[in-house]
């Protein structure tokens, strides 16, 4: 992977692309998408991020903007991307040296003031719960914007469907043939999820139930700033089940003292938006533990991340889940 200094060297040439004439250029995260925070000013500035090679086509982060163009329309609190003068919102940029050399389609997006309230595997205090009644709410209306939009004919963005989430080749990779896993632990994670395909294989997956979801909507992923609270990368966005959307923002507090409180705010939250159905409510367990498998393959690919240092213990509180699973079941 290009180096730090690469980056800010591609941002550098990448701001020509937009008409941006920075002041200073910091990486913030250096991860598998590697963001950066463009200084346009004194008062000024924009987050710049090369996108994971192979993740997401042009088509995909194109159709990506039109979805978050229309959230904002409707009022919710998200980031918009800038375009270029050329009308472009992404281009495509070399990055490093002859030995390191890779290609990212770049784009930029408006700054978003604040701290993330959390991280995907939690990291956050009690005090956090305070926001969950709001994030409730905020995923309540992604829904019902689902509802109303009409994507345009060229919107394509993948499918967290049963294919999607347990089928034989999973968009965060086969959890249960990880090659760290014990034989014992890869024999519970495949029959956790045969279990787990036979639940989903029960849910209705009619527009009311499965539509467009951010699909990634843990604390990591929300910024704070005072009482207000924006949502950022929308990388994973795509069809799902809404239920599998509130597993998401619930997973980060499993195992918490602090997560049946937040449950319970989540709901309140959601509920004063969209009305849940008892079966619906019911199979947020399903996701959690679906949840908690994914992850296993999701950080078994990407080592380099910081992340990776707590495999062990999302092995573990993975391997957990799939034991309640199979005990309930």
């Amino acid at each position: 992977m290009p180096s730090e200094p690469d980056f800010v060297e591609a941002a550098q040439r990448a701001c020509g692309f937009w008409n941006l004439d920075p002041i200073q250029i910091d990486v913030l995260s250096h991860t598998e998408n590697v963001v950066c925070r463009i200084r346009i000013s004194s008062d000024k500035q924009v987050v710049m991020r090369f996108h994971r090679p192979g993740y997401n086509e042009l088509a995909e982060l194109n159709s990506e903007v039109v979805w978050v163009q229309s959230l904002a329309a409707s009022g919710l609190p998200v980031p918009t991307a800038l375009q270029t003068p050329a009308g472009d919102y992404y281009r495509s940029v070399d990055i490093g040296n002859a030995d390191s050399n890779e290609q990212r389609i770049v784009g930029v997006v408006n700054w978003v003031a604040g701290q993330p309230l959390g991280g995907a595997l939690s990291n956050a205090s009690e005090d956090v719960v305070t926001h969950y009644e709001t994030i409730g709410s905020l995923a309540a209306k992604i829904r019902s914007h689902s509802y109303m939009w009409e994507p345009p004919e060229s919107f394509v963005r993948r499918r967290w469907d049963i294919d999607g989430l347990l089928g034989e080749n999973p968009l965060w990779g086969r959890f249960w043939g990880v090659n760290s896993l014990t034989d014992k632990q890869k024999a519970i994670f495949s029959e956790a999820r045969k279990v787990l395909r036979e639940g989903l294989g029960g849910l209705s997956a009619k527009p009311d139930r499965f539509g467009l979801i951010h699909s990634d909507l843990h604390l990591g992923n929300i910024m704070c700033s005072g009482d207000e609270l924006t949502i950022i990368d929308f990388d994973d966005a795509g069809y799902g089940w809404f239920a599998h959307e509130i597993a998401v923002a619930l997973h980060p507090g499993i195992g918490e003292s602090w997560f049946t409180s937040a449950r319970q705010a989540f709901l309140e939250g959601y509920c004063s938006v969209h009305e849940l159905a008892l079966d619906e409510i019911e199979s947020i367990d399903l996701f959690l533990a679906i949840r908690s498998l994914m992850i296993v393959g999701w950080l078994d690919a990407r080592p380099e991340l910081p992340a990776y240092d707590y495999f062990p213990i999302v092995i573990e509180r993975a391997e957990q889940a799939a034991q309640n699973l199979l005990s309930r079941s």
